[in-house]
């Protein structure tokens, strides 16, 4: 916006540093916490211009694939017992969006812009499963059912994300 370096804060399960070597990724302040849990999202999201949402997992633990994580995520967890996607991902987007339509702007002993606030939402592509020939049919009956509650989850978040002013959906 105006040239200056913005403060970037990162929440994760770890709040570690994936690569502290990186110069880049040494200007950025990592925090341990759970996103599904409003009041650890609420004060972070209140002082922020901006929230990237980009919490994920890839096998949920209901779709008995859950070790796979181990060598298919960049992380390399495994889900805990309610990881769900539905708390995963939809759960800690909500806490975010609903956190900032709450907090204040500009002018706030927060230090928040008066600025529109960002969301981005990070989600895997569905490869335009609704917008293309026999589209909805391949996932109603080819789809397995853990891909059908990440899609269910993902939609749920760009609907509210829609509903909530200032933001849009952008697909590559």
């Amino acid at each position: 916006r105006d040239g200056k370096a913005q403060d970037l804060t990162s929440l994760s399960r770890r709040g570690q540093n994936p690569r502290p070597e990186d110069p880049l990724l040494q200007r950025v302040r990592w925090l341990s916490g759970d996103a599904r849990i409003e009041e650890v999202v609420t004060p972070l999201v209140a002082s922020s211009d901006a929230v990237v949402h980009a919490i994920g997992l890839l096998f949920d633990a209901d779709s008995g694939l859950g070790n796979l994580n181990l060598v298919v995520s960049g992380s390399g967890s495994l889900p805990e017992e309610t990881s769900s996607y539905d708390e995963v991902t939809r759960r800690t987007a909500f806490n975010a969006i609903n956190a900032l339509r709450a907090a204040p702007r500009g002018g706030d002993e927060n230090g928040g812009s008066s600025e529109p606030r960002a969301v981005v939402f990070v989600s895997a592509a569905e490869a335009g499963w609704p917008d293309v020939d026999l589209g909805p049919t391949v996932e109603k009956n080819l789809a397995p059912e853990w891909l059908k509650r990440y899609l269910a989850a993902k939609r749920a978040v760009e609907v509210e994300l829609v509903a909530a002013a200032e933001t849009g959906v952008l697909r590559p």
